[in-house]
């Protein structure tokens, strides 16, 4: 039995993982007040065309379905968020909003890149404040570093990186294909780059300074003094007031047709390889596709595979669970204690021999914290003998106490 090209199942290990990154999505959405929510899995195709284009259809799922409605597989959260957002005239803003969420691509697969795939997300409407992009660079901060990584932010402004182009070069009409040439930097060589983009016509030292620019700083800032780069400034500031991990690079041009200022990525140094483990920015543009230009727009989005490629290396800290074991004359009681531990809140598992020999040899095999035996002497004075798998420490307990005496021990 096989799986279609693309797909496959995520095994417990891996599984264990995801579910731990997204407990600790759900418990920092609590901590930073964005209410969470998940739009639907299935979009009209025209919806999902006002992100990804007309030339979307080749990258997703979409198909006709039996009412004759072409209709799509979401590839993102923020298209449907943001759909909601816009349809919803009576909400409240500003408003924070986040989900975390499985979602299609019909990409090519390679390593790490499935077409079905987790993503968390964050996004805030009606407050493009510079403090509230220190919020969203907080949290995608904070939302990696707690699953156990030491990340960058690299962040720019798409409109500095225009206005240094054409201080630089005065061509308005070669800044489209020079955004794309830098933003495939680090994806190609230098020398690639060139071939292309001169091809297409544009003289060689344009190019040269386009790249220049992409691996230039936050000193490029001083080479302008237009409004542009006021929020990227302010931005800036705030992280640094902070402590965020921050860095500009005038590299970061992501989402040519879709975000409208602010743009950044997070990347753990130890893991560049892996490309950025999350990513946002502003994006006016697709609220203004929904009907509502008034509407501002700001985001983050992180790859739970990238992130769990990241983590590959690291073992998961396993639950540590009490084994009840029992002979044969107890099995009924030690089921009875079995579900008094689970009615408390604590991970337990039964022995499947009804002899004490194999019971223990099962309980050292998965690890547990303790067993529990229910012997029979034992059971009829209402008491189970208790033993630490790692310490041997033995104890006779009360079958009423045994709860709150693990949870102590």
């Amino acid at each position: 039995m096989s799986l279609p090209r693309g797909l496959r199942d995520y095994e417990p290990d891996s599984y264990e993982k995801l579910e731990l990154i997204r407990s600790n999505f759900v418990k920092l959405a609590k901590i930073y007040n964005i209410k969470l929510m998940e739009p639907s899995t299935l979009e009209l195709l025209e919806t999902l065309q006002a992100k990804g284009g007309e030339d979307i259809v080749k990258e997703i799922y979409e198909f006709t379905d039996k009412g004759g409605r072409r209709v799509g597989l979401r590839f993102d959260l923020t298209v449907g968020i943001t759909r909601y957002v816009c349809s919803r005239r009576d909400l409240p803003l500003p408003i924070k909003l986040g989900s975390f969420a499985s979602m299609w691509r019909y990409d090519e697969p390679q390593f790490g890149r499935y077409r079905w795939f987790y993503q968390w997300d964050i996004e805030v409407y009606g407050d493009k404040s510079p403090e509230s992009y220190a919020e969203i660079l907080s949290f995608t901060s904070r939302m990696l570093r707690d699953s156990g990584l030491d990340v960058k932010i690299e962040i720019s402004d798409r409109r500095v990186v225009e206005d240094l182009l054409k201080y630089r070069i005065g061509h308005n009409e070669y800044i489209p294909e020079l955004l794309r040439a830098m933003d495939k930097l680090g994806k190609k060589t230098k020398e690639q780059i060139v071939n292309e983009y001169t091809e297409k016509g544009i003289d060689e030292k344009y190019i040269d300074e386009a790249l220049q620019i992409s691996q230039g700083g936050e000193r490029l800032l001083d080479e302008i003094h237009t409004q542009s780069k006021e929020l990227l400034e302010k931005v800036i500031d705030e992280s640094k007031s902070l402590k965020l991990p921050v860095i500009v690079n005038l590299g970061i041009v992501r989402g040519l047709d879709y975000y409208s200022d602010i743009v950044f990525e997070a990347y753990s140094d130890e893991k560049r390889e892996i490309g950025a483990l999350a990513g946002g920015g502003g994006y006016d543009i697709l609220t203004g596709a929904f009907k509502r230009p008034e509407l501002n727009a700001l985001g983050a989005a992180g790859g739970i595979d990238r992130l769990l490629l990241a983590l590959s290396n690291r073992p998961t800290k396993k639950e540590e669970i009490v084994y009840v074991v029992y002979t044969g004359e107890t099995k009924k009681e030690a089921l009875k204690v079995l579900e008094l531990l689970r009615g408390a809140d604590i991970s337990s598992e039964y022995s499947r021999s009804d002899k004490l020999g194999e019971g223990l040899r099962q309980a050292e095999k998965e690890g547990a914290k303790a067993s529990v035996l229910v012997l029979p002497r034992e059971i009829k004075d209402g008491k189970v003998k208790i033993k630490l798998m790692k310490s041997r420490l033995e104890d006779l307990v009360p079958v009423e106490k045994l709860s709150d005496w693990l949870k102590v021990h």
